[in-house]
């Protein structure tokens, strides 16, 4: 299964609420079914997905037990939606109108519920596409909700939801976190936390309160690559780059830079190394096609970028040349780069280091027990 698939659905899906709310298994497998529509098709095809890639996505551990596939895939059928209609009704459908394993040849069968063909097939303008490895990543059926619906309001920048409906579209069920304290400690908090972490959003939020009652939710949304400050810092003319961009997509292993990404990665680069950004970030693709552990790619490179602008502000001199893939196959991917303990002082004379860059390179440093020789 590749993860670079893309997942496209219309708003009306996203902001559909959950009768009863999927599992973050159960969401798992919808994604990726729906990440495997092609743009041009027209109806519903047999959706086939292999038992292996079935119990990766789902982190079911040991040999596949037919007993269980058959109770999450049972499960899953049962499972209905609300999808809001313009003239004030509303849909309730369910996701899958059938699924079949067949164990001779090692493979699930699944099938789209046609009630959902307009939200699926031959959308027009109002649908949203994100790439499916940023929902794989997270593990809060919460946080896989919430990102959809973030996602769905990225170019905007903002939106505003009130607690009863967030509640709906994320999927809490009635009964839980009925107390907001509850409600935001225990599930937005968290849910925010772990997209920011593990997707290309970073996510926040404020409350709107009517007197002392929290009403209404504020979020603000932002791709990782657009910080303040290397908004501020990049070159006012945007260089003729789209030979590099060429040369670096032929790198690159199962994804590739589009325009516009490129286009902030690049000045980035250039604003931190100058005539060596190609060369810099050649390494970093090279170092992200090998490190197995690595399930993002563009978030990823995006992270790396950001974190180099935080020491090239602070006037240190790194790069990527001590990146090495590790040994390990399976889990996260958070390798602390050489170059992060042991990065050389520049030349001239020592530049005011910011001190919250310091105290928080100190606290990462302790928190992974490396000793620092600085």
């Amino acid at each position: 299964m590749k993860s670079n698939y893309k997942v496209t659905q219309s708003y009306d899906l996203i902001e559909a609420r959950y009768m009863d709310p999927l599992t973050a298994r159960e969401k798992n497998l919808i994604v990726t079914m729906i990440s495997m529509i092609q743009q041009e098709d027209k109806e519903f095809k047999e959706y086939v997905i292999s038992i292996k890639d079935f119990h990766e996505m789902l982190d079911l551990k040991g040999r596949p037990h037919y007993t269980q596939i058959r109770g999450i895939l049972s499960g899953l059928r049962k499972k209905e939606i609300q999808i809001p209609r313009y003239n004030g009704g509303c849909l309730i459908t369910g996701w899958i109108s059938d699924a079949e394993i067949e164990p001779g040849s090692g493979e699930i069968r699944l099938t789209i519920s046609e009630k959902l063909k307009p939200y699926l097939l031959e959308l027009g303008k109002n649908f949203d596409s994100y790439t499916l490895s940023n929902l794989l990543n997270l593990k809060s059926i919460y946080a896989k909700n919430l990102f959809e619906l973030m996602h769905k309001w990225e170019k905007v920048g903002k939106c505003t939801f009130s607690i009863e409906l967030l509640r709906g579209m994320i999927g809490v069920e009635d009964g839980t976190y009925e107390k907001y304290n509850h409600l935001k400690e225990r599930v937005l908090k968290r849910a925010v936390e772990e997209i920011s972490e593990k997707t290309d959003l970073i996510v926040t939020f404020e409350e709107i309160k009517k007197g002392r009652k929290v009403e209404k939710i504020e979020f603000s949304i932002r791709p990782h690559i657009k910080q303040k400050k290397i908004e501020i810092q990049l070159p006012k003319q945007t260089p003729e780059n789209e030979d590099v961009r060429i040369r670096l997509n032929d790198l690159a292993n199962g994804y590739s830079f589009e325009q516009t990404y490129f286009a902030q990665m690049y000045q980035g680069a250039l604003a931190i190394w100058g005539d060596r950004a190609e060369n810099e970030l050649s390494v970093l693709i090279r170092y992200v096609n090998e490190e197995k552990t690595v399930t993002n790619p563009l978030g990823f490179i995006k992270a790396k970028i950001t974190e180099a602008w935080g020491f090239h502000e602070a006037g240190l001199t790194i790069t990527f040349a001590d990146l090495k893939p590790s040994q390990r196959r399976t889990g996260r991917a958070e390798k602390l780069p050489e170059w992060f303990k042991n990065r050389s002082e520049p030349k001239e004379a020592k530049k005011e280091i910011d001190l919250n860059i310091v105290e928080e390179r100190q606290k990462l440093l302790n928190e992974l027990g490396i000793k620092n020789d600085q």
